[in-house]
């Protein structure tokens, strides 16, 4: 693994009560990338951004920040890295303005101007305790208070659950923004896909504890093909291909994911003689549909797609 990139997994694994959520997952990010983190719930996607920020120690492997082992991350790194968690969990009892000056006193740097041009966007009203906020509130807030840190690292667990949708866009206004200062990178967990693949330059999804894909996000729409097949007579039972993800068969019609496409699946495919094929579009969020099973099972060995 590279010391010099931003993020650093190597062979994490992690064990919860005899279960395994985390089952060798390796990866790494450079700095200035936007790299989004996909899984179904329970994939462990929350559970690699915790042992990320030494929050939770690994059963067996290791992770770093900004060349730092996360085990030993100090406050002086720790002030280099802006983190949004999931459910953006405040102290309630305190006033907005009262967690504005907790956080600016223990920054590390604090962009002013930043945070004042968010805190108009989102009219956060600073005399209004936390827990009278609304869920978006206390999102918007979270956003606002990790962006004004001017993070080298930004990690962002989910951040967008409670926005409605204009309030997403200018989240997501606010983040290529910040990305597009020197250095700068993001490491980014969602459930909407379409704001991920709106931002990211690279994208991982995790199934079941495992990293079955690690690429960048135009190289992967275009190593994952979805094609529809048909053929004079019944669709054959079986093609001899490997990286087959999905493949429906219905009468004369075949509709076939496959990862890792190249020429050579072309020849293969043709040699079947179809009478007609065409390429379906896909989404980001489609590629995330396929490559995972309906109950979360690991698609293992061939089909992982890495760059």
């Amino acid at each position: 693994m590279n010391d010099e990139a931003a993020i650093r997994v190597e062979g994490l694994v992690k064990y919860f009560d005899g279960r395994c959520v985390l089952d060798g997952v390796s990866f790494e990010v450079e700095r200035g990338c936007i790299y989004g983190l996909l899984g179904r719930n329970g994939s462990g996607k929350t559970t690699i951004i915790r042992t990320l920020l030494g929050l939770e120690r690994p059963t067996r492997g290791g992770s770093g920040l900004l060349g730092v082992d996360s085990q030993r991350l100090g406050a002086g790194d720790r002030g280099r890295i802006g983190y949004v968690a999931e459910g953006h969990e405040l102290i309630g009892r305190l006033k907005v303005g009262q967690v504005i000056g907790l956080c600016k006193g223990v920054a590390r740097r604090w962009n002013g101007e930043l945070f004042g041009r968010l805190m108009e966007v989102f009219r956060l009203p600073r005399e209004r305790k936390v827990k009278q906020l609304s869920q978006g509130m206390r999102a918007q807030l979270n956003l606002a208070l990790a962006l004004a840190v001017d993070p080298e690292v930004l990690v962002l667990d989910d951040p967008t659950l409670g926005l409605d949708t204009v309030v997403r866009r200018q989240f997501l206004e606010l983040a290529i923004d910040l990305i597009q200062r020197q250095g700068r990178t993001i490491l980014f967990s969602s459930h909407i896909l379409s704001d991920v693949e709106r931002i990211a330059d690279r994208v991982g999804i995790l199934v079941g504890g495992q990293l079955v894909v690690d690429c960048g996000l135009e190289a992967l729409k275009r190593r994952v093909k979805k094609l529809r097949l048909t053929f004079a007579e019944e669709a054959p039972e079986e093609l001899a291909l490997t990286d087959v993800v999905a493949c429906r068969r219905e009468g004369r019609e075949m509709l076939i994911t496959l990862a890792n496409w190249d020429e050579h699946k072309r020849m293969v495919l043709e040699a079947y003689g179809p009478e007609t094929w065409s390429e379906v579009g896909l989404t980001l969020e489609d590629i995330f549909v396929e490559a995972t099973h309906p109950q979360g099972e690991v698609l293992v060995g061939e089909k992982e797609i890495y760059e």
